[in-house]
């Protein structure tokens, strides 16, 4: 029997509530957003993005000692992770054939290694890290790269996503500077898996910005190495480096620990690192 669509939207927004309810455990709450995956959950196609307006904040590069103020312009970055569904379109419409969205050096690895779809991709051993919406894993930084220019968007720089997780004040992680426990998906804390986006309201940021620390690692534009931080719009741009030269992924991820999981945690893989831990999240224009 079909579900008539008064039900089914009465149906989402109650499974949505149940996703919300920051006093529910964290497995119901998991349990409720594969539910609201099952009949389809609006957000995890939706284009959402939180508007960051032009300012100076403290931008830090890490945990390295290395902090001072920046500036940067304008900026538009999605609420939630890329999803699973979100990233579908991409591969049901061709992408991994359309040499027009991809870079050089990511074309170049794609065609050498005939990949046509995220690691884990359709594999039944992997299901929980399948659901719709759930952030995409299992993605180089030249598929989210792809991804982010199908969309007419781009991967953020390190700087513009230390911003929209911090804001302007300094503080230590996305809700605040003080630790708050179930604010994020983390090691000994959740599945030992990616979750719903959104499962984690405790840990809603700056402007209404959403799972930037937990659950996945995040790609962003730049190379991982330790040039200074520049004065304006700071990026360490991939051009002029070697193909493969570690890029920039910020936030922890559902197997990281607490001091991981911060508004300064980062990490460098190669762009053809494709983990389960692994995901991005795209940026647009202000």
């Amino acid at each position: 029997m079909h579900t008539t669509v008064p039900l089914r939207e009465k149906l989402l927004a109650e499974l949505l509530a149940e996703l919300e309810h920051h006093a529910r455990p964290i497995a119901e709450r998991a349990a409720a957003g594969d539910r609201l995956a099952a009949l389809g959950d609006p957000r995890a196609i939706a284009v959402d993005p939180i508007a960051v307006p032009a300012g100076s904040f403290l931008f830090s590069r890490g945990n390295r000692g290395q902090a001072r103020e920046v500036f940067v312009s304008a900026f538009r970055i999605d609420r939630f992770p890329v999803t699973v569904a979100a990233y579908a379109a991409l591969v049901e419409s061709g992408g991994y054939d359309d040499r027009s969205l991809w870079s050089a050096p990511g074309w170049a690895w794609r065609r050498r290694e005939a990949v046509t779809a995220p690691r884990f991709w359709g594999e039944e051993e992997w299901k929980p890290y399948l659901v719709g919406n759930h952030p995409v894993v299992g993605v180089s930084a030249y598929e989210a790269e792809a991804y982010a220019t199908f969309r007419g968007a781009r991967l953020p720089t390190e700087a513009e996503w230390e911003r929209a997780c911090r804001g302007s004040d300094g503080r230590c992680y996305p809700w605040g500077e003080a630790w708050v426990d179930d604010a994020c998906a983390m090691r000994s804390h959740g599945p030992r898996s990616t979750v719903p986006i959104g499962a984690f309201p405790r840990g809603a940021g700056p402007g209404g910005v959403r799972d930037m620390v937990g659950c996945v690692w995040q790609w962003c534009r730049d190379v991982a190495d330790d040039a200074d931080i520049a004065e304006r719009d700071p990026c360490v741009e991939p051009a002029g480096y070697a193909a493969d030269a570690h890029r920039v992924t910020r936030g922890g991820a559902w197997n990281n620990l607490p001091w991981n999981l911060t508004c300064t945690s980062r990490n460098g893989y190669p762009p053809a690192a494709r983990f389960s831990n692994l995901g991005f999240r795209c940026v647009l224009p202000g």
